[in-house]
């Protein structure tokens, strides 16, 4: 009961933290055989999560051990919910020792038909890159296979991207590629194990790599975030559906990445200075890129939709905010690491929004009356229309700053903004 119940509410949260959630690919997915989603790890917990919110079928889950702390609430609920430990050096030789167990227990899950989520980089890091495939999901592959004799295993990559995962109100694209069947490496297996569990590494490495955005140096790192955030900006997504289960801009993304990688470095200085030069003018002139991709968004119908929509965006965040403030602020004082500020964030605001939501509701159904009661029933959807407000607002404002500036200005930032995008051509 408590793993559906946190299942479905991180899956409705998702959709409050974060302002557009895509999840393509799901087809893939072989639910009549045992597989491993083996993923890459920006986050501490968000992408599995996420993915057991928004799955009609329930997932097992490997994390970081160091969350299991013995006799804290946080190893319970994490039991409950269907998270398996998995330990590293850092968390000691008494620890390491319990992962022989844990392996075998994955191997029977396996041997029993059900799936796994791995984070298969083993480490956690907030980046726009994809690092190195560790063994360990084609060893429990592998494992379950000489343990049950089940031939019919499979490993799924799947990349998480985000624009940016600890931003309130930020995008997750996520894709799912095509599974790799075990029966493809048994015959190397048979010969010699180590050179199998390369091979299927290398394997899941490749076809991980193909739904990730990689940014190849980190050097990098700030000139390609700056570019594919102007990408992203050049198309206002539609605010509904919150979540997508179609194509997505995932693959024009990982293309540009691509292209960036493969810039000599003299042309990455070249850009660098011309991205720094577009940033300058846009902060001297006070406006922002999205505001001027967006520029048409500010007229005189969204005005009238934002006007007619102000009071119940009003009632909406004054009634909602108070659960969300709570949540963060506990997270953000727990969360020592910035891979686990968004993790902890979605948990705490999603369980303080219950418990906030439940006294509301016992509350007005013992003393209040139908209309009350009905009232407190509705307060999720005016909150997310609150949300959408908010979104549709910040583009207006944005848009309007620009209408402001001279034109000469804006067609030379036009053309600077061609030409970034154009990686400086």
């Amino acid at each position: 009961m408590l793993y559906h119940i946190a299942r479905k509410l991180m899956g409705w949260y998702s959709l409050v933290f974060f302002r557009k959630s895509y999840f393509t690919g799901l087809d893939k997915l072989p639910w009549d055989q045992p597989f491993i989603l083996a993923g890459n790890h920006p986050t501490a917990f968000t992408e599995p999560s996420i993915l057991s919110g928004h799955s009609s079928q329930g997932r097992n889950c490997l994390l970081r051990g160091d969350m299991f702390k013995e006799g804290k609430w946080s190893e319970y609920l994490l039991r409950k919910i269907k998270c398996i430990p998995i330990y590293q050096f850092r968390d000691g030789y008494a620890n390491i020792k319990k992962n022989k167990e844990i392996m075998e227990y994955c191997y029977d899950l396996l041997g029993e038909g059900e799936n796994l989520i791995i984070l298969a980089e083993g480490v956690s890091k907030v980046e726009r890159r994809m690092r190195p495939i560790q063994k360990g999901t084609a060893r429990m592959a592998f494992g379950a296979y000489e343990k049950h004799k089940r031939k019919d295993i499979a490993i799924v990559p799947i990349g998480f991207n985000y624009t940016d995962p600890n931003k309130f109100r930020s995008s997750i694209y996520a894709h799912i590629g095509t599974p790799i069947p075990i029966t493809d490496f048994l015959d190397d297996h048979a010969e010699n194990p180590r050179k199998a569990i390369k091979r299927l590494t290398d394997r899941l490495s490749k076809e991980m790599r193909k739904s990730i955005i990689h940014i190849e140096d980190e050097k990098d790192d700030a000139l390609g975030y700056q570019l594919l955030e102007m990408v992203e900006n050049t198309v206002k997504e539609k605010a509904l559906p919150l979540l997508s289960f179609q194509q997505s801009r995932l693959p024009e993304f990982i293309q540009f990445a691509d292209k960036f990688n493969a810039l000599s470095e003299t042309d990455k200085e070249q850009l660098k200075q011309d991205a720094n030069h577009y940033q300058e003018q846009l902060t001297q002139l006070k406006i922002t890129d999205q505001g001027l991709a967006q520029k048409s968004y500010f007229n005189i119908w969204s005005t009238l939709a934002l006007l007619l929509g102000l009071p119940a965006f009003i009632f909406g965040m004054v009634t909602n905010f108070l659960p969300i403030k709570i949540g963060k602020y506990y997270a953000e004082n727990l969360a020592n690491t910035l891979e686990f500020n968004s993790s902890l964030r979605v948990v705490f605001e999603a369980g303080a929004y219950l418990v906030y939501f439940l006294i509301l509701l016992i509350t007005t159904g013992i003393w209040g009356g139908k209309y009350t009661f009905i009232t407190v029933l509705l307060l999720p959807a005016f909150g997310h229309f609150g949300l959408l407000w908010r979104d549709a607002f910040f583009l207006w404002n944005e848009g309007r700053k620009v209408r402001s500036v001279d034109k000469k200005n804006i067609a030379e930032l036009y053309s600077l903004r061609k030409k970034l995008l154009n990686l400086g051509v």
